[in-house]
């Protein structure tokens, strides 16, 4: 007894130096080195209980932690964490902690678990199972999607008796979600959002009772209605983009990133990022748009990181008068029913080359050019998208009977380098 007690006072005084130092973090139980310092608990019990909740603190900022080791970068910034307790007395207990974290893995992680190390003659120990079957004092796991999550626990006892099952932390876990304690021996199960205590009783002449086939925690996700994208719509305003959207059957850990490009969709900059308020309606006003072609999308991401994309909306910003019109011919202009377009398939971009207004038939000849294609846009003067083609030939020929009469403006970009060609503009009867 002398020398457990002496061996606990030299690992208090090891522990409390390296504190006090700052060369240890105790609060990020994220890094592994330090995990393996501070999370067995019952090695040392009869230090009491203090030392017993150093196990496992909440994930937080550590500013010396950079000098030991990265953080994964596939993690997201915030883990979400479910403590469970093995307690015996107000002396003897351990702790384990399962950390939900979309960017985990369900398999052994050096750099995301900490592995269950065993104290030495302690009456109880708790751990819980990777998928690939290692012990672990910490594990990090993504919620799950469409299959239920099944992490087995494995409950040491030294000796017969009773022992209690403890939620000491469930943090906001989205309600849809489900955690359950199951007790495959008792043919039972409770509610951890509900029941924070679990009672039972290990009786060493019987195997079943403790090991790691009587316990597991169960994480399913109930079945909800599909996430839906109602409408994406961006106008031209005084201020800038006003840009809408609205959606349904959304969480409240949906995330909205707003996407723009002016380069023609080759490269999108994320402008701002909404966290959903599940109230469906949402806005955003870009004050600075480029004097361009500007297109704007939505990045949806949902609760269990899956991201999809909103339709892309083009709007045209800048001094639309100053155009490009000697590498496209438009005829005849104005026009009441049919427009033609021509494309001079020499010219580059930046060329003020002139193309003569010629009949239907002149053009005809211009052949197709299989290695290019081009985008044609038709472009109110407000500067909204009114209709867009592609076209791999340097001539287009369109029906224009369903336009409100007025100016309008034509776009034509080369889609191999998403440049633009030409703009020009012609007058609808």
């Amino acid at each position: 007894m002398k020398t457990r007690i002496l061996i606990c006072f030299v690992l208090i005084g090891f522990l409390s130096a390296y504190k006090n130092t700052g060369a240890v973090c105790f609060a990020n139980i994220s890094h592994p080195a330090l995990n393996r310092m501070s999370i067995r608990n019952h090695s040392i019990h009869i230090a009491g209980p203090n030392i017993n909740k150093r196990a496992a603190t909440n994930y937080k900022h550590c500013p010396n932690i950079s000098k030991y080791k990265a953080q994964p970068a596939a993690l997201d910034s915030i883990t979400k964490l479910l403590r469970i307790q093995l307690y015996l007395d107000q002396y003897n207990y351990d702790e384990i902690v399962i950390g939900f974290n979309s960017g985990a893995k369900t398999t052994y992680d050096f750099n995301e678990d900490s592995k269950y190390l065993p104290g030495i003659n302690a009456p109880e120990g708790l751990s819980s199972y990777s998928s690939d079957g290692v012990p672990l004092s910490i594990n990090l796991v993504p919620l799950p999607k469409q299959h239920p999550e099944i992490i087995k626990l494995n409950v040491e006892a030294e000796n017969s008796g009773p022992f209690t099952f403890k939620r000491t932390q469930l943090d906001q876990i989205p309600q849809n979600y489900n955690i359950w304690l199951k007790d495959n021996y008792k043919k039972d199960s409770v509610n951890l959002r509900l029941d924070s205590n679990y009672a039972f009783i290990v009786n060493k002449a019987d195997s079943a009772t403790f090991g790691s086939s009587r316990f597991s925690v169960v994480i399913n996700q109930e079945p909800t209605p599909a996430f839906k994208l109602l409408d994406f719509n961006v106008t031209k305003a005084a201020t800038g983009a006003q840009i809408f959207w609205n959606t349904q059957n959304e969480t409240n850990s949906t995330t909205f990133a707003i996407e723009r490009s002016n380069d023609g969709g080759v490269i999108f900059e994320t402008l701002d990022c909404l966290k959903s308020s599940a109230s469906g309606n949402y806005s955003y006003t870009d004050n600075n748009p480029p004097a361009a072609s500007d297109e704007y999308r939505l990045k949806i991401t949902d609760l269990n990181g899956a991201v999809t994309f909103s339709n892309t909306v083009t709007v045209i910003f800048g001094n639309t008068t100053k155009l490009i019109t000697g590498n496209i011919s438009i005829f005849p202009n104005p026009t009441s029913n049919m427009i033609n377009i021509a494309i001079n398939q020499g010219s580059n971009n930046n060329s003020a080359s002139t193309l003569t207004t010629q009949s239907t038939s002149s053009f005809l000849s211009l052949a197709a050019n299989t290695n290019l294609s081009y985008s044609i846009n038709i472009v109110s003067i407000s500067g909204g998208i009114i209709k867009t083609v592609t076209s791999s030939a340097a001539i287009w020929q369109g029906d224009i009977v369903n336009l409100l009469p007025g100016t309008y403006i034509i776009t034509v970009i080369n889609n191999n380098d998403k440049k633009l060609v030409g703009r020009s503009t012609f007058v609808k009867l």
